[in-house]
């Protein structure tokens, strides 16, 4: 049994009625997926950002649900549940991931993955089948502040690898992806920095990762930086020269200067 931890419910509902959808017709909310979810048999979480900010007492900005099936299944109970509109915003197959909504907002539905599916040395080639254990899933992830689960249907918040509370009481930034992720994908150095710079405290391992993985990564990503940055930074990220100057101090090879001066 995995470790629960204290939540304000009140976090919760105020989540679960923000709208993704609207129309002239209807109005849908976050809860109402996770109904049709829960009665189709799937378990369904709230994963990442959203349960972190609840603990810090703040409304989570963006609702993730993962659940324990196969994409096509969840994309068909939402077909039947709405024959006459099926707005999908983003629709990544082989990685697990649906993105659902409008313009009034939209949710990020994805499959329970684990490190064991990566493929070829490449996880964004990978193709990855729905799982059942969030343990797995959760070491996926990056942080242990970033891992935690809402279980909808148990109306508790688990912790599966018991770290995440304390290091974010104490605003602690802690790697817990398997090695086999650290290997095979190139966006976890540009996460470090963007929570460095909003004052988190580094564990040994973190500055490890960027010792040993800050080329790897800026290499790796090259062209999509461009696109990452933006997406995943906002417009609005007031730390955005400090981001700028640590990357640059992560570099040590011409190569990865060389694609830092082209994006900045």
């Amino acid at each position: 049994m995995f470790p629960t931890l204290p939540l304000d419910s009140n976090r919760v509902d105020e989540a679960l009625r923000r709208t993704i959808y609207r129309d002239a017709k209807r109005e849908v909310r976050v809860g109402d997926l996770v109904r049709l979810f829960l009665d189709g048999g799937l378990r369904v979480f709230i994963v990442g950002g959203a349960p972190r900010d609840w603990l810090l007492g703040q409304p989570g900005r963006d609702i993730d649900l993962s659940l324990d099936r196969p994409l096509e299944e969840v994309h068909r109970l939402l077909r039947e549940a709405h024959p006459d509109i099926d707005p999908v915003l983003l629709h990544l197959e082989r990685f697990g991931t649906l993105r659902w909504g409008n313009e009034a907002g939209g949710v990020d539905l994805n499959i329970l993955r684990s490190w064991k599916d990566i493929q070829n040395d490449e996880m964004w080639t990978t193709t990855f089948v729905a799982r059942e254990d969030v343990r797995e899933d959760a070491l996926t992830r990056d942080f242990s502040i970033n891992a935690f689960f809402y279980d909808c249907r148990e109306r508790i918040l688990l912790d599966p690898l018991d770290r995440g509370l304390e290091d974010l009481h104490v605003r602690r930034l802690r790697l817990i992806t398997h090695p086999r992720v650290l290997d095979t994908s190139y966006r976890t150095t540009f996460r470090i920095l963007q929570f460095l710079c909003r004052g988190y405290t580094p564990e040994p391992n973190v500055l490890e990762h960027l010792e040993r993985y800050a080329d790897h990564d800026i290499q790796g990503m090259d062209g999509r930086l461009r696109q990452w940055i933006p997406n995943h930074l906002g417009p609005g990220f007031e730390h955005l020269e400090e981001f700028k100057r640590r990357l640059y101090a992560c570099a040590r090879q011409d190569k990865s200067r060389v694609i830092l001066d082209a994006l900045f």
